[in-house]
Order: structure tokens, then sequence, then C-alpha cells
């Protein structure tokens, strides 16, 4: 089973080089885009040789198309380099909390399989306004969220957007794990189509839709598993997932999935060793 891992990094440096180590993968099989906004110095000096950096960087803001871009062009270098069986989406604050022969092995015994979140934003209103009017402002700031939202709302009185070229929408969680074949779709439809790209420019928070809906609207739809296979909680009202902590333990030793996020490197630092002594074993 060969698995390229497509990381997305903008921080802490020491827990990327950890996550990286205990994968312990050919460097032709790891790749990370580290955010243009970061010094990307200190990545180099921990990781050395051991992946391949993203030269053409792009600076990410959150909820932006800047991050679908980041994300296709890790696509992109990573199919190029070679033919992978899967495609494993990951932050650079996630962390293993099974074996990686185990991983490998789940993947071979359901191979063909699109281990991504899917559903129809059809049934979720929430989801439809992500689209429904044009998100001017991407700034995470509350003075600039309730300024999107003043001005969608006045939108909405005006003109109503349509889905892109029709077709339903599709949302889910950012992290995924995707066969060959499938992000061969999707850059074919990125390059095919740059009309993709100018309108999900206004969506809001569009990496939770940009990749579901292209999935969603193509052959791969039927293999779609409805599961990413990454432990993450997040708290109610809260657009950040939990920080992972020793409390965590008992969820994660019980828990059916692979990888787990986020961490933090100090608060983190009891789990991390535990974990990392259980995938050791």
């Amino acid at each position: 089973m060969k698995i390229a891992y497509l990381i997305s990094a903008y921080n802490q440096p020491e827990l990327l080089a950890e996550f990286i180590a205990v994968l312990d993968q050919p460097k032709e099989h790891m790749f990370v885009h580290v955010d243009k906004k970061t010094d990307i110095q200190p990545f180099r000096k921990l990781l050395q040789d051991r992946c391949i950096f993203i030269a053409e960087r792009e600076k990410v803001f959150w909820g932006d198309i800047s991050f679908v871009k980041a994300i296709i062009k890790l696509m992109k270098t990573a199919s190029d380099t070679g033919k992978f069986d899967y495609y494993s989406f990951h932050s650079g604050v996630d962390f293993p909390i099974k074996p990686i022969l185990e991983y490998e092995a789940f993947l071979e015994k359901n191979k063909g399989g699109e281990f991504i979140t899917l559903s129809d934003c059809c049934l979720n209103r929430q989801m439809q306004k992500r689209y429904a009017g044009y998100y001017l402002f991407k700034n995470r700031s509350k003075f600039f969220l309730y300024l999107n939202y003043g001005t969608t709302k006045l939108q909405r009185y005006f003109y109503k957007r349509k889905p892109y070229k029709g077709e339903k929408m599709f949302f889910g969680s950012t992290w995924w794990t995707l066969t060959h074949d499938c992000i061969k779709y999707i850059l074919k439809s990125v390059d095919e189509g740059k009309a993709i790209l100018k309108y999900f420019k206004f969506v809001f928070i569009t990496d939770e839709m940009f990749f579901h809906t292209i999935i969603g609207n193509s052959i791969f739809a039927g293999n779609v598993r409805n599961n990413n296979l990454r432990y993450i909680v997040f708290a109610p009202n809260h657009s950040n997932p939990n920080v992972i902590t020793l409390k965590d333990k008992e969820q994660l030793v019980t828990s059916p999935h692979f990888f787990a996020r986020k961490f933090e490197i100090q608060k983190s630092r009891e789990i991390i060793d535990v974990l990392k002594k259980q995938i050791e074993k």
C-alpha cells in the first residue's frame, strides 16, 4: 500500500517533526505546504530531508480559497511525483493514534473506498447560506464576521446565488483519504474548469465544500464511505477543534480512527508520549 501524506502547516514545526518521524515514510511519500506567511526555515531545519516542501507557497487565510489552492498544489505535486494508492490529507497538528501498518492494512482491505465525510447541502440550511451570497471578507475577526453576516443577509433580499453550474452542493470535513483516481479527477476538474475556483472564491469556509462538491457530483460519490478516519472533537458553538490532552486518552485508545487533531506541543506533551509508546508496541 503506497500512501502519499499531504500536510498543511503554519506553526509548531517541532510537533510536525514528531508526526513525520512516527509516520516513518520515505521522503518521496511526504509532502508539506507551509503557509507563505510563516517562516519556513524552522521547518526545513527540523525536517531536513524527511519530506518534499511545496516550492510555490500560498498565503493561507482561514475560510478562504487560498487554503483550497494550497491543497491543490499538494495534490498536484504528489501525483506528479508518482502514482500512490491513496492520498492522506492532514494538518501540521495531527498525530497518529494507531500504528501506520494498521492504517495501511485497513486501506488495503477497503481499497477503492473514498474516506471523506459528505453531506448534501440541501439538507442543511446553514450550509446553504455559505454559498447563497458573496462572502467578501475572509478575516476571522468578529468585526468582519459581522460584516459578512450583514452584507450576505442584505444580498438575499435582492439576489440569491445559485449552486455551481446548477449542481448539488456538498459539504464535510476538510480532512480526508482519497484514491489516486479520485485525486486525478479533482485535478482534471480544476484544470478544465477554472470557473469553479472563481465560484468558490466567495463561498464561506471553502475547504469544507470545494472538493466535496466535485466528488459528490462524480462517479466517485458511490465509493464514499462517509468516514474520514480522524478523531476530531468540537465544543458546542466553537469553530476550532478541542486541543487533545491526557484527559482524552481513553477515547483515543478505544477510537476506531487512525489519526487525531488537534495537538499542541506543550498542552499535549503527555498524551503525545503515551501515543508514541502505544504505536511503537
